[in-house]
């Protein structure tokens, strides 16, 4: 069965789908502000666990968080983590215990970003923000290996931000179920557009915040040219079967493979949208997360060629 092919949702996440059925959780109640407290109360209770105050040193200032791993390679890359929510939900908060099972497989430090929400505050001014916070970040963290990654629509930010702020500064980009392409909607938005953690409603408002910003700095990932490319850091790409984004993620990685560019890419088919924040509390997530910890983000190979064909062209290749 080809990675397109419609997949039933895992039982896991079915059960739980169902139960959100039953308890008749509204996509909007019509005020913002609870609909951001709803959707943290869910995270919170059928999501990941809290977590423990004592597991490892955290450190913290008025826009990110570092999570420390238990345990810290010396030669481990400092990892800078976008999160998603359409830049209008969700915390570092919500994020925590994933970024705990990330840092701790990792070995490696995870430092995750807060960004501005809309529509208090404009997609300029939240990534204008954001991307002045990371760049000095990475320029205190000079001479250690940097991995930026981000989950939804903080995958199509860290993307932006490698080639358009940080370019040739970071070793890998990681975009997890990430948000690609902001203009079609594809077949996965008719088939997963109800009832899979991301309804394809929520998303085309998603769209319209971010549509204006990134028309007028003509940024399309569909669309990079061969500059772009050449600055592309080497690049993972995790996507879910049952996700309205499956199809541009999928078409994404195909798109870079005809031009020759590596893509790691991990397909996930009976998995949905947001996955990772339930990875505490259900067995399904919490083996992807750690498969995706374990193999989404090897540093580039010292002598820095990338895997190729026999006539020597780059290839996308899964792992």
């Amino acid at each position: 069965m080809s990675d397109r092919e419609e997949r039933a949702l895992d039982v896991e996440f079915r059960r739980l789908a169902a139960a959100r059925k039953i308890m008749g959780t509204a996509a909007s109640t019509g005020s913002l502000a609870q609909d951001r407290l709803n959707a943290e109360r869910w995270i919170a209770r059928f999501g990941s666990p809290a977590e423990p105050e004592d597991v490892a040193p955290t450190g913290s200032d008025e826009h990110s968080v570092v999570i420390r791993p238990e345990q810290e390679d010396q030669d481990a890359p400092w990892v800078l983590y976008i999160h998603g929510g359409g830049m209008v939900y969700y915390s570092t908060a919500v994020f925590r215990p994933f970024l705990r099972v990330l840092a701790d497989t990792l070995h490696a430090p995870v430092e995750a970003f807060d960004y501005l929400k809309a529509p208090e505050s404009t997609a300029e001014q939240s990534v204008d923000l954001l991307a002045e916070q990371i760049a000095a970040r990475c320029a205190a963290l000079a001479g250690r290996p940097l991995v930026i990654a981000g989950d939804s629509v903080g995958g199509l930010l860290a993307l932006y931000l490698s080639l358009r702020v940080l370019p040739g500064v970071l070793s890998r980009v990681v975009l997890i179920y990430p948000v690609l392409d902001l203009e079609t909607e594809r077949e996965s938005y008719r088939t997963y557009g109800e009832g899979y953690f991301l309804d394809s409603s929520a998303m085309r408002t998603f769209r319209s915040i971010l549509r204006p910003f990134f028309a007028e700095r003509s940024f399309d990932p569909f669309a990079l040219t061969p500059g772009d490319l050449a600055l592309l850091p080497e690049c993972s790409v995790v996507t879910a079967g049952c996700d309205v984004l499956r199809d541009e993620g999928l078409d994404w990685v195909g798109h870079l493979g005809e031009r020759s560019v590596v893509v790691r890419h991990r397909h996930f088919p009976d998995l949905p949208h947001d996955f990772c924040l339930y990875a505490g509390r259900l067995d399904s997530a919490g083996r992807a997360v750690t498969e995706i910890a374990r193999t989404a983000f090897p540093l580039p190979s010292s002598t820095g060629v990338r895997e190729g064909n026999a006539d020597g062209r780059e290839r996308a290749r899964k792992w």
